[in-house]
């Protein structure tokens, strides 16, 4: 499994409309995404972490090349206070009583 974390930072009072935006451009179409496997969006102060979940590395490269982040960067315009730190890693250990 490969998981990628995105950290966006907003401008003070600017969360709140990031996320809605975040939800219109990526959550209503990573849902459909080949390969896809979950998303967990965390937020804190003016913070907001997503984990993209997929059953291998392909499937997220090929969810980025249809254009979703440059439009969502698009979208945010000066909502962020500086350019969103993107992190990969792959899983080593999951537990869940689910």
């Amino acid at each position: 499994m490969h998981n990628a974390h995105i950290v966006y930072k907003f401008k003070d009072g600017k969360l709140e409309e990031g996320l809605k935006i975040w939800e219109e451009a990526v959550y209503e179409k990573i849902k459909h995404a080949e390969g896809f496997v979950r998303i967990q969006l965390y937020t804190h102060g003016n913070e907001m972490m997503a984990i993209g979940s997929w059953k291998e590395k392909s499937f997220a490269e090929n969810f980025m090349k249809t254009g979703v982040f440059k439009d969502l960067m698009a979208s945010f315009g000066e909502f962020l206070e500086e350019q969103p730190v993107n992190k990969t890693y792959e899983l080593r250990y999951f537990e869940s009583k689910e």
